[in-house]
């Protein structure tokens, strides 16, 4: 099934828009731009509330041949908006019945499957009854489900922005299921390391009031365009995408010269776009600039962020690297404008879709997002105000988040040089290996003699490798769990006495050194008045797993290891 919001232009001139969603029809329903010159094979369309079945194909573009974004029979469409009196921000479902039988009906997104949350919320609270202090090897079990980010893919919002290491909609779900009771509107939800946005969407998407933290000013900015476009008027964001219509034709004239420049200060080993891929990216700029409406300038400056790297000539790998190192051909075309274009739309329909899903609250939750350092709140966070945390810190893994969005940050205008930058890195949760490597060795700031133990066994590894033998990694290593400490010293202060955190987090093996960093966590969380209640094991063998292999990090284990997640569930004492 497909979800598509209604525009003011959809209204206007009787279609239903369908960009975005051309993988959902066979290839051999595509007709030519004429009708007089043949129809292809036809769809069957059993439109709710019409007594006949609509048979039509989809027409193809007379210049570019790529496929309308609209059925090529739409005589239909006025009277199905008249008979279920829709209108501008209401929701058309299209469901696939057979392989050309799709059903078309109002998509009505109210409590039908209350009874069901209500259930399984039953069945989690079960499990998160403060019983349990310290886990056992019984007690490190599968209580929520996979975190993998990878299934938020199809997830309208949570699907506009790829991003490495977070978790799914599904997990956030299951967590505020088990523990939001009574009055959503009473409860509030915050994700210290919000990432792209994945728990203040789910957070508002339960009537609750949600705060987010975000260094990162690309990841920030999807934050920002997710949780205000409930906000926003639905037919500016439809009439900047009619005006990419146009863009299209521009793009196709040569002598149409780009006013934007590539940002000066951003340098790559080899050309991140090629020639005729960055005039057509320039050309997208001019658009975004010319816009007047604030939140769609964001908007579309998101959209190129999110499909930049697409048709570059890097690739996550999972880091940033070149298409060769990876073995992948350079890219020297690509449909530019199409890309950009299905994104937009996608953005533009889940952002209907995401206003009807709050409609349905008397009172509209509130919403905001800082982009800084969580561990920097104490001015903008009240103390005891929050009552539920869900977050997944960086992992001591040394993903280096703002190198890996080095394209977005300096094509989109987010930094402002190599200074910026720095200061992301020195302000970043935990660090880099690289920022501490060099530096006098780094002690720990609290007591924790199992720990600092450990962090002295990786000292002494591999003294004849410099810094990135044991001193190096030992330095990264405390400085992480330095920071987890005013981590929790933060979020006591912030929590109200009784609130509960859940925090995903991942072991390590530093040279050769395996480190249960989830059990750490909990042990330190103690010291600042957390009670562990459970460690749900949610997921082995994750995205990174190469760093087991890694020369720089690990020397051979003393026994075999496997890498997993683990959701710390804790509770503040009262």
């Amino acid at each position: 099934m497909r979800l598509i919001s209604i525009t003011e232009g959809n209204l206007r001139n009787h279609h239903l828009y369908i960009t975005g969603h051309h993988d959902f029809f066979p290839e051999e329903c595509y007709g030519p731009s004429d009708a007089r010159k043949g129809i292809k094979c036809k769809l069957t369309l059993l439109v709710e509330g019409l007594p006949n079945a609509v048979e039509t194909d989809i027409a193809r573009a007379n210049g570019n041949g790529h496929p309308r974004n609209f059925f090529r029979k739409r005589n239909w469409v006025g009277e199905f908006f008249k008979i279920h009196r829709l209108s501008e921000g209401d929701v058309v479902a299209i469901e696939r019945l057979d392989s050309l039988t799709y059903r078309v009906y109002p998509f009505k997104n109210g409590d039908q499957k209350s009874q069901a949350v209500k259930a399984r919320r039953q069945e989690k609270q079960a499990t998160l009854i403060p019983n349990v202090i310290e886990p056992t090897k019984e007690s490190v079990r599968s209580g929520f489900g996979d975190t993998a980010f990878t299934r938020n893919r199809e997830e309208p919002l949570h699907r506009w922005v790829p991003w490495i290491a977070g978790f799914s909609a599904a997990f956030v779900q299951e967590v505020l299921d088990a523990t939001v009771s009574g009055d959503p509107a009473d409860v509030t939800v915050l994700d210290p390391f919000a990432g792209v946005g994945t728990t203040l969407i789910e957070g508002l998407k339960r009537g609750c009031n949600v705060i987010g933290f975000e260094i990162n000013p690309y990841a920030a900015l999807a934050c920002e365009v997710k949780i205000s476009c409930a906000r926003q008027r639905l037919k500016p964001l439809g009439e900047a995408l009619s005006k990419l219509e146009d863009l299209s034709r521009r793009l196709t004239d040569e002598n149409v010269e780009p006013k934007s420049h590539p940002p000066k200060t951003f340098k790559s080993r080899i050309p991140f776009f090629s020639p005729a891929v960055e005039r057509n990216v320039l050309l997208l700029q001019d658009f975004i600039a010319e816009q007047k409406d604030p939140f769609v300038r964001k908007a579309l400056k998101l959209t190129l962020g999110t499909v930049m790297v697409t048709f570059s000539n890097y690739s996550y790998e999972p880091s940033l690297s070149t298409r060769s190192a990876a073995g992948k051909p350079l890219i020297d075309h690509a449909d530019v404008f199409r890309i950009f274009r299905d994104k937009f739309c996608e953005i533009e329909a889940d952002t209907g879709l995401f206003q009807q899903q709050l409609r349905r609250f008397k009172r509209r939750p509130k919403a905001k997002v800082y982009q800084r350092s969580y561990l920097q709140s104490r001015d903008v966070l009240e103390s005891g105000t929050v009552d539920v945390l869900v977050t997944s810190p960086p992992y001591l893994n040394n993903y280096h988040y703002v190198r890996n969005t080095r394209p977005q940050l300096y094509w989109l205008g987010l930094t402002d040089g190599n200074g910026g930058l720095k200061k992301l890195e020195e302000d970043n949760f935990g660090r880099f290996w690289q920022t501490v490597r060099g530096g006098p060795p780094v002690a720990l700031s609290f007591g924790l003699p199992e720990l600092e133990e450990l962090l002295q066994t990786i000292r002494q590894r591999n003294p004849d490798r410099g810094v990135y033998g044991g001193s190096g990694w030992a330095n990264y290593a405390t400085t992480y769990f330095n920071d987890c400490a005013r981590f929790f010293e933060v979020t006591r202060r912030a929590m109200k006495p009784g609130g509960l955190a859940v925090v995903v987090i991942g072991n390590n093996i530093v040279q050769g050194v395996h480190i249960e960093t989830d059990r750490f966590l909990a042990e330190i969380a103690g010291l600042y008045g957390f009670q562990l209640q459970k460690m749900h094991r949610v997921r082995s063998k994750r995205t990174g797993s190469s760093i087991v292999n890694s020369s720089v990090r690990v020397d051979v284990t003393e026994v075999p290891t496997h890498l997993y997640e683990t959701a710390v569930e804790l509770r503040l004492s009262k």
